[in-house]
């Protein structure tokens, strides 16, 4: 696995690990989206372990988890194997998502995607 497969893996398995497949392949696209945007890191570990303003644009990268490969099991295969496919379109694009259970209002964002527990974003247009 390359680095740059690590680390989407890490962000499929900390960020989607319980969801559906679509759910993982749909955090795996909002990196990308990213990569492929003008406004964000061009590998998909800088966008990953991203900060702004000292917030982490993934949560986990905040924690304790930043530096841990998890241990060997399915959800963590799981995630490999989703991070070496390339990227469809789930999303419609989305280059941000958060927890349903969050829900907070971004007024330059608009919603362009519900999968599973997340809600994918994309810039107003």
């Amino acid at each position: 696995m390359t680095q740059q497969e690590a680390c989407i893996a890490r962000a499929i398995y900390w960020e989607a690990r319980g969801t559906s497949e679509a759910g993982q392949r749909a955090v795996a696209e909002v990196i990308w989206n990213r990569v492929n945007h003008p406004s964000f890191p061009k590998t998909p570990c800088a966008v990953v372990y991203q900060q702004r303003n000292r917030t982490c644009q993934f949560s986990w990268v905040c924690t304790d988890a930043r530096n841990v490969t998890p241990r060997n099991s399915p959800a963590w295969q799981n995630a490999v194997r989703i991070a070496r496919q390339p990227p469809g379109d789930l999303t419609n694009g989305a280059l941000f998502f958060q927890a349903r259970r969050y829900r907070g209002r971004w007024r330059h964002l608009e919603e362009v995607a519900q999968i599973d527990d997340h809600i994918f974003y994309a810039i107003r247009r």
